[in-house]
């Protein structure tokens, strides 16, 4: 009843926003907006719907969003949100129920309503086209999107524009993909090599909503930071390695940091500390 209603969540259980677990509205924000409006019944019910069930009930409604059941055929189940922790649920329990104050329920949806120039920033977890189950959307601050392959555990897919319609994924109970929107800019295959090098770690997610992914690659642990720079993306990597580390460079990303030979960029233990990818997008 509260996150993004992807089942692909259980998959990102180390993944926190590290807030103040006062702060009901932006964890509402960004855990719980896409699925639950104030007023409407979008992919699961409306902060309406959820104060009359759970208003004088704190408790069950922290047990219920810790392990949540499939209750009505044809919507998709709500993942567990154990990792938001009892303070930060009760804390978004809060908000909903003073965000309902006042509203009136609206007929259920029938299309994706968050087909849009989306809320900036926005994370997305997600089936995507050519990327699969590991999938995590970002709409950042502009104009610009893109998707952070938790699989690979690099960047795959960058695009402009609109951010997403998710209605099929909805509908389908999972089974189906979401529809990027806008003008795609970038799109990398998968590499099942490096799925056998990388383990992913989770993110975590700043004050202004911006995400950072932690992993690690033959080694070494990363946290990899994306932002908007100008029209295109800035890559801020933070590495702990023992022995240098190597990055495969497509063609748009260039790094003043390390040797790059043709397109291999190698980069000292101590080079790696901190190190930005820039990535040139028409």
């Amino acid at each position: 009843m509260l996150l993004r209603c992807s089942t692909l969540t259980l998959l990102f259980a180390l993944s926190a926003a590290f807030v103040s677990a006062q702060d009901g509205k932006l964890l509402y924000e960004q855990n719980c907006a896409a699925c639950h409006l104030p007023n409407q019944m979008v992919v699961g019910p409306s902060l309406i719907e959820i104060t009359k069930l759970y208003q004088k009930k704190p408790q069950e409604f922290v047990a219920w969003s810790i392990q949540p059941v499939k209750k009505r055929a044809g919507v998709i189940e709500m993942p567990s949100m154990a990792h938001l922790g009892e303070a930060n649920l009760r804390a978004v329990h809060g908000y909903m129920i003073t965000a309902s104050q006042g509203l009136r329920e609206k007929p259920a949806a029938k299309k994706d309503l968050l087909v849009r120039p989306a809320r900036r920033p926005e994370i997305q977890r997600m089936f995507l086209p050519n990327v699969g189950p590991a999938a995590i959307a970002v709409a950042l601050p502009g104009d610009l999107n893109y998707c952070f392959d938790a699989g690979d555990c690099r960047l795959r897919t960058i695009w402009r524009g609109d951010f997403l319609d998710c209605w099929d994924y909805y509908k389908s109970n999972g089974k189906a993909f979401a529809i990027l929107l806008g003008q795609t800019l970038m799109s990398l295959p998968a590499d099942e090599s490096l799925q056998k090098r990388v383990k992913f770690l989770g993110y975590t997610v700043d004050a202004a909503g911006l995400p950072t992914f932690e992993y690690e690659r033959d080694g070494a642990r990363f946290r990899e930071t994306i932002v908007a720079d100008g029209k295109g993306l800035a890559r801020r990597f933070e590495v702990t390695a023992t022995k240098p580390i190597t990055l495969t460079l497509d063609a748009a990303t260039t790094c003043e940091s390390g040797v790059t030979v043709k397109d291999q960029l190698t980069l000292t233990p101590a080079e790696a500390r901190s190190f930005t990818l820039t990535v040139r997008l028409p």
